[in-house]
């Protein structure tokens, strides 16, 4: 049933067609990789300084995109939270063969622990932005 929804969230927002820039502090990650991404802590806000695919001990989030073990037609998002309070961030699914695109409402990620998000396998791409820590 979660699958029929996000197959049928994917399609009503296919209307959309992708852009091909992406704003400054966006993570691009694609099926198979692991990003590395490192902030800029003031406060509560939060500013994306980098991200690597290269392994990075310094880095206060980590991106893991691949096919479910239990569920091989699904991907599934890790996203491992090193920062002392919630992560809440925006996320957007791109099919880039089809140049369609739709924004996915994704949970915050607690401090210190990991948080799981599965897609369709049309998912060619995932789109990360509007990074926030909780109060």
């Amino acid at each position: 049933m979660k699958r029929f929804l996000f197959a049928a969230l994917f399609a009503a927002n296919s209307l959309i067609p992708a852009h091909a820039g992406d704003r400054a502090g966006t993570v691009l990650i694609h099926p198979g990789e692991t990003v590395y991404a490192q902030f800029e802590v003031k406060g509560k806000k939060i500013k994306l300084t980098g991200f690597t695919k290269d392994k990075n001990e310094a880095a206060q989030v980590l991106f893991t995109l691949g096919h479910d073990a239990k569920k091989p037609a699904v991907l599934s998002l890790k996203v491992e939270n090193k920062f002392p309070r919630d992560l809440i961030y925006k996320l957007e699914m791109r099919n880039l063969t089809l140049k369609l695109k739709a924004n996915v409402p994704v949970s915050p990620v607690v401090a210190g622990k990991v948080a799981f998000e599965q897609f369709p396998p049309q998912a060619e791409e995932l789109a990360l932005d509007d990074f926030q820590l909780a109060k």
